[in-house]
């Protein structure tokens, strides 16, 4: 990317020049960044991505496109419809196609008993997220019995947590955090979740809305075409009923939804499908403009080096 934004500066700069101080020589200076956007750990897993990467075992994207997540039903890709450059998989995330995970969002699961190429096929996975959370079954059969699993914090020894699901059609929007410590974080699809809204080991349900500095805390669930209000927090254990509002900390029910504000909800989370495509090509290395930008500056500075020929004095 430094690269690219040097290559930017430097179409600029043959174009109009320096807005100030002298054209040639002059610095260009850009931060080192060791950011990884896609981390796999070895005894943790590798991130699932349609269109970018198969997962910890090399199997094939096709199965999270089958019976677990069901057919693509809004795009025309089976692909991640956008991954910002600037956020952070890490570990056992597994996102469907047509997902958009949008700037500086972390999803991390960095403490599942799900070593790379332990699982092999959908039934497989299908059997280890059935296993107890924390259980030794899980951990013998991952072949990962950690020592310290005894400590009994997630985050220093045994592998505790489980997985990170994200149905098709979802967006997870800015600064969110979504974590597995104490079980799997289960999203489904066609749901939109506010900037800066945390997701701990919950589940939500198909074609819900988590406002913006929402908190879900562990064991929580929110069924279907819930909506969550911005900077609730959803306390341990609690159950939002199919067609709910909350809001408040602690959250309680404030009222039901309508019937038209239930359809507002899917159409919602089919709009960031196409926000997350008009961002997509900066997934890519170069990307950070669109190359229709770059062949429009090209034909500027064909058009300005004509100019310049034509502007020069003739000798008589």
């Amino acid at each position: 990317q430094t690269l690219d934004r040097v290559g930017v500066r430097g179409v600029v700069h043959a174009h109009q020049g320096r807005r100030m101080g002298d054209d040639n020589p002059y610095w260009f200076n850009d931060h080192l960044s060791r950011h990884r956007g896609i981390m796999g750990l070895l005894r943790r897993g590798y991130p699932i991505v349609p269109g970018i990467t198969s997962g910890s075992a090399g199997v094939k994207n096709a199965r999270l496109a089958g019976s677990e997540h069901g057919l693509v039903e809004h795009g025309q890709t089976q692909d991640v419809a956008f991954l910002a450059p600037c956020a952070t998989l890490i570990g056992n995330v597994q996102l469907a196609p047509n997902t958009s995970i949008f700037y500086k969002a972390i999803l991390k699961s960095d403490v599942a008993a799900y070593g790379v190429n332990t699982i092999h096929s959908a039934e497989e996975e299908e059997r280890w997220k059935s296993l107890p959370v924390g259980g030794y079954e899980r951990k013998q059969d991952a072949g990962m019995l950690d020592a310290g699993s005894g400590i009994g914090h997630p985050t220093i020894g045994g592998a505790n947590g489980g997985g990170i699901y994200v149905g098709e059609g979802t967006n997870i929007q800015d600064a969110c955090v979504v974590t597995s410590y104490e079980g799997h974080s289960t999203i489904g699809k066609y749901v939109t979740v506010g900037h800066g809204a945390h997701i701990h080991s919950a589940t939500v349900g198909d074609e819900s809305l988590i406002g913006m500095g929402a908190v879900l805390k562990p064991g929580c669930v929110v069924e279907s075409q819930s909506f969550i209000a911005a900077g609730a927090v959803i306390e341990r254990g609690c159950v939002v009923n199919s067609g709910e509002i909350w809001g408040g900390n602690p959250a309680k029910k404030l009222r039901e939804l309508t019937a038209e504000e239930k359809a507002k909800l899917r159409v919602q989370a089919e709009k960031y499908i196409s926000v997350g495509n008009m961002h997509n090509h900066c997934m890519e290395l170069g990307g950070n403009i669109p190359d229709s930008f770059l062949e429009d500056a090209d034909s500027l500075i064909e058009l300005s080096a004509a100019e310049d020929i034509t502007k020069k004095p003739v000798d008589m």
